[in-house]
């Protein structure tokens, strides 16, 4: 059995069960006590807790969580350090890893494919936007809920994008299947890094298989670095090309190639969504776009020249006079124009040509861009197909489309605190110009001011606070308070309270302890009353209560006198000691009390009926001295239950189940046999009959030796939490 299960963790967790094995970490599943709730606790295995770098990486991973607050990131609610064991409690997630779903199916549909990338993608943009990169995306790190809901977890590698690079070793670790090129080389990664893994799982889930195998790791990390993957239609030829561009381009080697944001590939897969036929020609060859194709002018210009060029004239060189020319006279001058027939100047018919076609080619474009333009201002309807735009500012979408039926809107969203969700805040084309009937008119829609869920901070520092609420665009106050139960520095409670839904960019006021009050306060009168108004009494002042039982002829339960005379001023959280009577002394054996030969030690107990609390060996002779413990029973236990008592040392039973009927007993006390040597602290289990569940509601320090005991915990909500 597992050493760890049935281990309570900071008086809350209690460990029932392991549920994963990780390379790090161990993952169990458990019970928070206290918001009796199921939990899964992760738990960093023992070996890697004295490495500081793999303590680091544990540490990043509740460092990460904590700033993101995310239906498809799975939630953490605490982190601790107890019994040299570094664990995190998150949500617990009743589903299978999307890894065991592929395994199962052998290959997606595309529909489920696109499905489930949507929601990685969406809680990795959140991630990216607050600067954290996750590093190690797989199917192994992604949980599929009942209802195809996704949640994506194991931040234990994550990194703040903004931080320094670490090592190399730190850079290169996640998973090699699914790792990045540049992470595959020890460089330093960013969000793109996890869009190619995000393709790497596309790929998988449409074939059934991952892009790159190979028999080591090193060899499928080279092969992430070099080689090129196999299309994926050619192991599924159902994939649709649109969707095959999408994953290819999440995988380009080089970063620049890839998408550049989560945002951008949603983007390409909702319009794949809507229509499959869609191409992105990401990977066709390049087609020139008409702003880059050649006019007529230019190709005129350039044929022109490229004749010129092939035949460039050649001036031909008149002969060298001699030293003694011979008289002019003596050439003849049709000879000397013979002699310069190819430098005489020849007629060019290019240019005119070029001149006319660039008129007509201005003259032309003049009277297209004069048309245009009249169009675009065009208020008259000049047939019956022209419609003139009317005003849809201020309108609703679906009562716009009512309305106007000759038109089609094509609607974009966007978040506006000027304009209610739904209605249209501009309009492409301006009211009174002339459309077609049937053009597709572009509109922006509101989506209503931007709300936000406020994440539960309390119980958390305030610098992981500041960076949870500010990472949701809250604006954050800070305001400090005394508080007896919060240490200093940690939120003691919102202002709005966790989980209301308020504006972007709301004020929530964050209250952080800085400890206990230093105030001074007055003791009570405490002799006469009974115990549990003794402790209201010392509570309602901002005083601690510890109790003694001694023997004593007063009625048992009583206090008989405090080890502070009331009216004593004394600063808050001072420790008052009450006496309470037993009732086990009669008139005639009373006895003075030594207030000095009292133990200091305290209890809080009830009078009550006494039962024999059993042998707590199953009929074995226990040796040692034997007390009763009276154990208190909140008021608030009213169904039946099976008390026990353990040593908190071993766990050892130190009673028998005791079964007890809670209306008799609630606001009282049970009294049992304890034997013992030492001292020895206990604690008190109940297990609801009615539901089974069961939970620690009080915690005892005994001394055999004196015969006396005080109690150490308490917790009056115990047996409310286990009927529920």
């Amino acid at each position: 059995m597992d050493k760890f299960i049935g281990l309570k963790l900071d008086g809350r967790y209690q460990i029932t069960e392991l549920i994963g094995v990780g390379g790090m970490s161990d993952v169990y599943k458990g019970i928070d006590i206290m918001e009796n709730r199921t939990v899964a606790v992760k738990i960093l295995k023992r070996e890697f807790s004295e490495n500081e770098e793999f303590v680091r990486y544990f540490r990043n991973e509740s460092r990460a969580i904590a700033v993101l607050s995310h239906p498809n990131i799975v939630k953490i609610f605490d982190v601790g350090y107890e019994h040299d064991l570094q664990y995190i409690v998150m949500e617990y997630i009743n589903g299978i890893t999307l890894k065991e779903c592929i395994e199962q199916k052998g290959m997606l549909q595309w529909r489920e494919c696109v499905h489930y990338t949507i929601q990685i993608l969406r809680a990795l943009q959140l991630a990216h936007d607050r600067g954290i990169i996750h590093r190690d995306i797989k199917p192994q790190n992604v949980m599929l809920l009942a209802d195809g809901t996704i949640k994506v977890m194991d931040f234990g590698i994550a990194c703040f994008s903004r931080q320094n690079a670490g090592t190399g070793t730190e850079r290169t670790m996640g998973s090699v299947h699914y790792v990045s090129p540049e992470q595959a080389r020890g460089e330093r990664t960013d969000e793109r890094g996890d869009i190619y893994s995000v393709g790497v799982m596309m790929y998988e889930m449409l074939t059934g298989r991952k892009p790159f195998d190979g028999e080591t790791p090193v060899a499928v990390a080279m092969k992430h670095m070099s080689e090129e993957p196999v299309p994926p239609s050619q192991y599924n030829s159902n994939i649709y090309k649109g969707l095959e561009e999408i994953v290819l381009r999440a995988m380009e080697k080089e970063p620049t190639k890839r998408y550049q944001s989560a945002s951008g590939m949603i983007r390409d897969i909702e319009a794949f969504k809507n229509d499959q036929s869609v191409t992105f020609g990401y990977f066709d060859e390049p087609i020139k776009r008409p702003e880059q194709q050649s006019g007529l002018l230019d190709g005129i210009k350039t044929s022109v020249t490229k004749k010129r060029a092939s035949k460039p004239k050649v001036k031909k060189e008149k002969p060298k006079p001699e030293p003694e020319p011979e008289p002019e006279e003596e050439y003849p001058e049709e000879d000397y124009d013979d002699d310069d027939d190819d430098d005489r100047p020849r007629h060019n018919f290019v240019l005119p040509i070029l001149a006319a076609m660039t008129v007509t080619v201005i003259i032309v474009a003049t009277l297209f861009m004069a048309n245009v333009i009249m169009g675009a201002f065009q208020t008259t309807a000049s047939s019956s197909n022209d419609y003139t735009m009317p005003n849809l500012i201020g309108l609703n979408y679906y009562e716009a489309r009512s309305l106007y039926p000759e038109i089609q809107l094509v609607a974009s969203e966007e978040y506006s605190s000027d304009y209610e969700s739904g209605i249209i805040m501009e309009q492409e084309k301006a009211e009174g110009r002339i459309v077609k009937v049937g053009d597709a008119i572009k509109v922006t829609v509101s989506k209503g001011t931007r709300t936000v869920t406020i994440p539960d901070v309390v119980n958390y520092h305030y610098s992981s606070a500041y960076a949870a609420l500010t990472g949701e665009s809250l604006t954050v106050t800070r305001v400090e308070i005394e508080s007896d139960d919060v240490s200093s520095g940690y939120v003691v409670k919102t202002d709005p309270v966790a989980y209301s839904t308020v504006e972007e960019g709301t004020t929530v006021k964050v209250y952080v302890s800085i400890g206990p009050s230093v105030e001074d306060t007055t003791v009570p009168s405490l002799v006469g009353k009974t115990v549990s108004e003794a402790q209201m009494l010392l509570e309602d002042n901002y005083l601690v209560a510890k109790t003694q039982y001694v023997e004593s002829s007063e009625e048992a339960g009583i206090v008989i006198d405090q080890s502070i005379e009331a009216g004593e001023t004394v600063t808050r959280n001072t420790t008052v000691t009450i006496y309470v009577s037993d009732g086990t002394v009669t008139e005639e054996q009373e006895v003075d009390i030594d207030e000095e030969e009292i133990d200091d030690g305290t209890t809080t107990t009830h009078p009550g009926i006494i039962i024999d609390g059993g042998d707590s060996s199953g009929g074995e002779t226990v040796t040692g001295t034997t007390i009763v413990l009276n154990i208190d029973i909140p008021s608030k236990a009213t169904n039946n239950y099976y008390v026990t008592v353990y040593n908190s040392a071993n766990g050892e039973a130190l009673t028998s189940t005791i079964t007890m009927n809670g209306s008799q007993y609630a606001g009282g006390t049970l009294s049992v046999a304890i034997t013992g040597e030492g001292s020895m602290s206990v604690y008190v289990m109940a297990k609801s009959t009615k539901t089974g569940l069961q939970m620690t509601f009080a915690e005892y320090e005994i001394d055999f030796t004196t015969g006396t005991y005080y109690r150490t915990n308490y917790w009056t909500t115990a047996f409310t939490i286990i009927d529920s």
